[in-house]
């Protein structure tokens, strides 16, 4: 950087770089600083992926290291180290900086292993930096999930990682050369640690009700709807979809795997009797991804006559909090009526990331909750209204 940079002077562009031979078909979706030696005297624009001082830079022969993340479309992210060296006056020429060669590592664990479990046992054989150095973790460890080692570089757990709070975490550790034969002010030595936490099945399914009753009145077709079970898994990931299915092979009912909706599979026909009552029953079992189940029993009635009238809200609004962390598929919560046994339910305005099952009233998430937010690690309660 030429003497005479000041403050809102741009140092560097990530828009610039890769060229589209390196990344195709991607378009740059938001850049942040991980990491900066003098971190307050620079700010990124996202996401032009503009570098700029934010305030005038100390005069003399500085050098500046950057790790900056840039978050591309189709889920590509790449970080780049980026090394500055302040001119000692105008004019002077600027020369390449060293630096060492970078790579970037993922490990790969799974949630919940021990406290102190060594997840790289030396960084720096692993990106090729040899002799001596010192080691620090500088970005990545808000949480001090992690620790290193100054010395000799591995890399261990200090508390549980947990896949429902945090699916993948970025380290960017800074390498202190102290025995080589450029001087240690003149090299900028980084790697860049990505710890991928691996889903564990660590909860059953549980239906929230041990059975479900319902009653219909008149002759039924096949085909009609039944009722809509569904339980509940804590979960994320594969482990937290469940599928559904009878306990038993039947013709009377059909059951959807997915949702749980639940039909008539025979038609049921009503005498001309008062006191005719027909009852039908199936048992519906909700299975996770490591064969971890539970089970409900449905009870349905069938009456003569019909009882359908107007359906109405019971609240005039209804109100959830559901985690920022919600998957596709996540239940928040349910809107109840009254006065109809057959009413269906619909959404008059679209949402990106909410909608209304067409026949049990529930609110679902039908886009993860984490897109909502611009940084993918955070957690935050979102509260959802509805309105009749």
């Amino acid at each position: 950087m030429p003497s005479n940079a000041q403050h809102g002077t741009a140092v560097y562009s990530v828009s610039d770089w890769p060229p589209s031979d390196v990344i195709s078909g991607t378009k740059l979706r938001g850049v942040s600083l991980l990491y900066a030696g003098g971190r307050k005297l620079f700010n990124v624009t996202s996401p032009s992926g503009s570098i700029r001082f934010s305030r005038d830079p100390p005069r003399g022969t500085n050098i500046y290291s950057l790790a900056v993340l840039a978050e591309y479309q189709s889920n590509v992210s790449a970080v780049f180290l980026v090394c500055l060296k302040m001119a000692a006056e105008a004019g002077t020429p600027l020369l390449p900086l060293p630096t060492s060669d970078y790579r970037e590592i993922t490990v790969q664990v799974s949630e919940n292993i021990p406290v102190g479990s060594v997840l790289v046992q030396d960084l720096g054989s692993v990106v090729g930096v040899h002799g001596g150095r010192q080691y620090d973790i500088v970005s990545g460890n808000d949480v001090q999930l992690f620790e290193i080692d100054h010395v000799t570089g591995r890399i261990l757990t200090q508390a549980e990682v947990d896949y429902e709070r945090c699916r993948l975490h970025r380290l960017v550790v800074r390498l202190t050369v102290t025995e080589t034969e450029v001087p240690v002010t003149e090299a900028a030595v980084f790697a860049v640690v990505i710890i991928s936490v691996d889903d564990v099945n660590e909860y059953r399914p549980v239906f929230p009700v041990p059975v479900y009753r319902r009653t219909v009145f008149g002759s039924q077709l096949a085909g009609s709807f039944v009722t809509t079970v569904r339980a509940i898994d804590q979960d994320a990931g594969r482990f937290g979809r469940l599928q559904y299915r009878p306990q038993l092979s039947t013709s009377s009912f059909i059951v959807d795997r997915t949702f749980g909706h639940v039909w008539l599979g025979n038609p049921v026909a009503m005498t001309s009797r008062s006191d005719d009552v027909i009852k039908l029953g199936i048992t519906v079992v909700a299975e996770d991804a490591g064969g971890w189940a539970d089970q409900v029993r449905i009870e349905l009635t069938v009456r003569l006559g019909s009882t359908d009238s107007e359906p109405r809200f019971t609240r005039s609004t209804f109100e959830f909090e559901v985690e920022g962390s919600a998957t596709v598929g996540h239940v928040v919560g349910r809107v109840s009526i009254t006065g109809s046994e057959s009413a269906v339910f619909s959404v008059r305005r679209a949402s990106d990331y909410f909608t209304v099952d067409r026949h049990s009233g529930r609110l679902i998430v039908r886009q993860d909750l984490l897109t909502m937010s611009t940084t993918a690690d955070s957690q935050v309660d979102y509260t959802v209204r509805t309105c009749r």
